[in-house]
């Protein structure tokens, strides 16, 4: 009797560690399945039209409605992104971005972590005026089948130093923008819209308080979104908790748990200045 008991322990035990086993071999072969349904990168958008000269236009003393709509779609640059630049007397860096906009890519896909995928080109995105606050979002980052995409802070406009927490097993840090998004296939500058003062003050406060912190792909859902001291994060989650710490907006364009890049583009609280590697008609839609 003791011994059929024992046996029927045992037997249950075995059911259930194969059934865990079964679990979480299915999850992991649904991850791995997404993964080879996504290899396909990205559809990078490039125009499909006439690459136009545009040296006259950008010296002109006023701009038309017009001027403006063309300028779109020649450069990816939105009014905002054409002004600032305007502005600061460096409208030939429109040249450059125009350059980039039209230049022919050649798509790659690189395996970073287990089961995520970046998808990069074979040159370099050309930015127009980027300023502190300014963010950064791109949809080419994937785990398995589902397209989170990346995000990250700008901190140092003219030096193009971002803020990022870039994948599991890494920390929040300050980095070139060239080393981890300036080639990936596409992106958005979005700007907050809030006086240039307190945009300054939210990046230059989260260029100092906010390094060092892990990345946790889950903060907001098995951790707090949001506490006075932010202990795990990602990479758009750091974005929103320094605008909510330090400017009391909220950017996350749904209010889920998870903030990701395409809820900071959807809030209503941004401003598109720069577009590249999108559709600029349809964007992130």
């Amino acid at each position: 009797m003791e011994t059929n008991k024992v046996w029927h322990t045992k037997r249950k035990g075995l059911v259930w560690f194969l059934s865990i086993l079964l679990s979480v071999s299915l999850f992991l072969g649904g991850l791995q399945l997404g993964t080879i349904l996504q290899m396909n990168p990205w559809e990078h958008w490039r125009p499909n039209y006439a690459k136009e000269d545009i040296s006259q236009l950008i010296v002109k003393e006023e701009l038309t409605e017009e001027d403006y709509r063309l300028l779109y779609r020649q450069t990816g640059l939105t009014r905002l992104g054409v002004d600032s630049l305007r502005n600061k007397g460096n409208a030939k860096r429109i040249l450059e971005v125009q350059e980039s906009y039209f230049e022919t890519a050649e798509l790659e896909v690189l395996n970073f972590t287990v089961f995520t995928n970046i998808d990069y080109i074979d040159h370099s995105i050309v930015f127009g005026d980027l300023q502190e606050g300014d963010i950064i979002v791109s949809a080419c980052t994937y785990v398995s089948g589902f397209r989170f995409g990346h995000s990250a802070l700008v901190v140092d406009g003219e030096n193009e130093i971002i803020l990022e927490c870039y994948s599991p097993g890494t920390y929040s840090k300050l980095e070139h923008l060239g080393v981890s998004m300036g080639s990936l296939a596409n992106a958005m500058v979005l700007r907050p819209k809030l006086d240039e003062s307190v945009r300054r003050n939210v990046a230059d406060r989260a260029a100092s308080e906010l390094l060092g912190i892990p990345y946790f792909m889950l903060a907001g859902v098995v951790s707090p979104k949001y506490t006075e001291r932010l202990e795990r994060t990602q990479c758009t989650h750091i974005i929103w908790y320094a605008y909510k710490k330090y400017a009391g907006v909220d950017l996350d364009g749904n209010g889920g748990l998870v903030v990701k890049p395409r809820d900071i583009f959807r809030s209503e609280q941004m401003e598109l200045v720069q577009v590249y590697g999108f559709n600029p008609e349809t964007l992130w839609n």
